[in-house]
């Protein structure tokens, strides 16, 4: 998941195929993690390509949520996932998404783990995490 997300985040998809050297593990145990993840939402992966273009909220493939960040944009499978990465991480960007209620345009800037602009009233709200369906088919 570390490998795949680090690769998203310079802007390039991770490969299935790369992650066993990458890690040091048997490439059927990668597979088997890479499968499960899938499964659960955590990462997304183009099948054709053996590419992972998501993980852990970090995404390559266009989403309602961009980050704009030094290492260009990117996208997040969240709202959650677009204001705490960059929060995480400790990095300025700058966040364009909606209201997932009136489809207003927002956005939002993160600077050294907090915000410091966003629309007055911005509320992000999150429901309890469902453990038994996939975090990608409800974000």
């Amino acid at each position: 998941m570390r490998r795949a997300f680090q690769a998203i985040l310079r802007g390039r998809p991770a490969t299935v195929g790369e992650l066993p050297a990458a890690t040091g593990l048997p490439p059927a145990e990668v597979r088997a993690a890479v499968e499960r993840l899938t499964e659960r939402g955590a990462i997304v992966v183009e099948a054709e390509r053996g590419e992972i273009t998501g993980a852990r909220g970090l995404s390559l493939a266009k989403t309602a949520h961009c980050l704009t960040l030094g290492a260009g944009r990117r996208y997040t499978f969240c709202a959650v996932d677009a204001v705490g990465i960059p929060a995480a991480l400790g990095i300025t960007a700058t966040i364009e998404s909606r209201c997932h209620h009136c489809e207003t345009p927002l956005r939002l800037v993160v600077k050294d783990g907090g915000v410091i602009e966003a629309p007055q009233g911005t509320v992000i709200w999150a429901v309890e995490r469902d453990l038994t369906r996939s975090l990608r088919a409800y974000t």
